[in-house]
């Protein structure tokens, strides 16, 4: 809402999609494959972000449907689409808007400015697809699939680790586990 508001008090809409919206999708989609491929690398790469990843995915993921968590991605992937590139870019340029946005995206500790970093990275690529395309059909596109994708494979590898941890406990205790199902 504060995005449209700016841009009408602009003269602007907020809503253009981009020049050619068949580019701008395919812009988007390629852009979130090869987000979504670097993410992992780096998260395999990096301790610290395994370490955040396990404190977090109890808060975030672990009890979220996949639905929910595409339906959060739409959400926030669109809105925050519309009030950085749409709304702030324009008037802010994109240097301005992409610090703003990884601030935005600071966590309670130290420990997350690796997040905080990463969305300031985000924020300039989505700000050079906004230009590169020419509208927001390109970012918004990245930035849902992106998050979507990041957020079903966190949950996934959650339950992977999960199923496989319980494996292990019921290999090792397979009379405790036969006597809770009512075999024993």
């Amino acid at each position: 809402m504060v995005a449209v508001v700016l841009s009408a008090m602009g003269g602007r809409n907020v809503f253009v999609l981009g020049d050619s919206a068949v580019f701008a999708f395919s812009s988007g989609v390629v852009t979130a494959c090869g987000t979504v491929a670097f993410g992992v690398v780096i998260y395999r790469l990096l301790p610290v972000l395994r370490r955040i990843s396990d404190e977090l995915a109890p808060l975030l993921v672990d009890g979220a449907r996949a639905r929910d968590l595409v339906l959060v991605s739409v959400m926030s992937g669109v809105g925050e689409e519309a009030f950085f590139r749409g709304a702030l870019q324009p008037v802010l340029g994109i240097v301005a808007t992409s610090l703003l946005f990884g601030a935005l995206h600071v966590g309670p500790d130290r420990k997350y400015l690796v997040w905080t970093w990463w969305a300031v990275g985000a924020g300039f690529l989505f700000g050079a697809l906004y230009e590169w395309t020419g509208g927001l059909l390109a970012p918004a596109t990245a930035h849902v699939l992106h998050n979507a994708a990041t957020l079903l494979l966190w949950k996934r590898s959650r339950r992977k680790r999960s199923g496989a941890h319980e494996d292990e406990v019921s290999r090792e205790t397979p009379e405790k586990d036969v006597a809770a199902r009512g075999e024993g």
